[in-house]
């Protein structure tokens, strides 16, 4: 990907191409990030373009240039896309309710960096090497010499530097610096970003961190921290469950922790885990074991079952898997 792409999708589209981009549900940096840049920089391209969201719009993100064109997709709308830009979803169940623009586009564009992606798409363009997916949107654009600005910039910044944990993961690469030392050059507001991203958490969003923190568990002789997150918990600190995601690194940075885990309570029947590992172990083959994935350091799945019987299949897994 970080050279020129043979078969460029964008060289497929015209004026008149009516155009769905989407992402998947629970939306991060990258997926807000890369969603909003492509559907700007195909806007120069064609005169319909729809940048739908399947879930509540994060109020963290809600700096980035022109989110209020992110629009919420409606079942009932009629309308037939030429192009279905999928972006940083490795599985077409992760597009909630609309997945159903799958069936009203002739032709399905999947762009991902996750390892686990089932290839859905009739065009798949894949780099588990790259960042992120906005690093792979920078090298779409720049293959295609469409013209990047500020704002493209803007949202491609916030993406690669929140799936790189602000350039410190693995996945950062001396091209991802390359990347985006040519994106700072469009006169990207660096203050405004990194305020609304890691300066700017509500009292509550930290209060519910110091409860959770003090509830945590260690298991497995120090190596494996456990977070759990129930819905009445969530509404007794009055914030949404996107909005805790992020507590699962605290728990991973602790000395001699070699796997985090978050169990969010999603429904009644359905819990939703998050996995973080640091040093060698591939979280991505334990989310896989449940129908989910990731990468090797950062994966998710969504469980059946309660939280107790969630964390123990977890803990069953865990002992199979590396004899812990």
């Amino acid at each position: 990907m970080m050279g020129s792409m043979r078969n460029n999708p964008l060289s497929l589209l015209n004026i008149n191409s009516k155009v769905a981009i989407l992402s998947h549900v629970s939306p991060d940096g990258d997926s807000l990030g890369s969603l909003i840049a492509l559907g700007l920089a195909i806007k120069k391209l064609c005169d319909e373009v729809c940048i739908f969201r399947n879930d509540i719009f994060p109020g963290k993100y809600k700096f980035l240039p022109e989110y209020q064109q992110v629009e919420e997709y409606k079942e009932d709308q009629p309308q037939i896309f030429d192009f279905c830009f999928i972006l940083d979803c490795g599985d077409a169940k992760r597009l909630g309710y609309s997945e159903v623009i799958l069936n009203k586009s002739k032709k399905i564009i999947n762009i991902d960096h996750h390892v686990s992606n089932t290839e859905f798409g009739d065009i798949n363009l894949l780099d588990t090497n790259a960042s992120s997916t906005c690093e792979m949107v920078y090298n779409l654009l720049k293959d295609f010499q469409l013209p990047l600005d500020k704002d493209i910039a803007t949202c491609l910044y916030t993406g690669i530097a929140t799936d790189t944990g602000n350039f410190v993961y693995d996945n950062t690469t001396a091209y991802t610096h390359q990347v985006v030392a040519d994106l700072m050059g469009f006169h990207i507001d660096l203050h405004k970003i990194s305020y609304h991203l890691y300066q700017n958490k509500p009292l509550s969003s930290v209060k519910l961190l110091a409860h959770v923190l003090n509830h945590m568990e260690i298991c497995f002789d120090g190596k494996v921290a456990i977070i759990t997150v129930e819905d009445e918990l969530l509404k007794s600190f009055n914030i949404s469950s996107n909005d805790v995601d992020g507590v699962i690194n605290y728990a991973r940075d602790i000395e001699g922790i070699e796997i985090a885990i978050l169990l969010k309570e999603n429904t009644n029947k359905e819990v939703k885990v998050g996995f973080r590992a640091k040093k060698d172990v591939d979280v991505s083959l334990l989310a896989g074991k449940f129908g989910g994935g990731g990468h090797k350091k950062a994966s998710g799945a969504a469980i059946e079952g309660t939280i107790e019987e969630v964390r123990k299949k977890l803990e069953e897994q865990i002992t199979i898997d590396l004899g812990w």
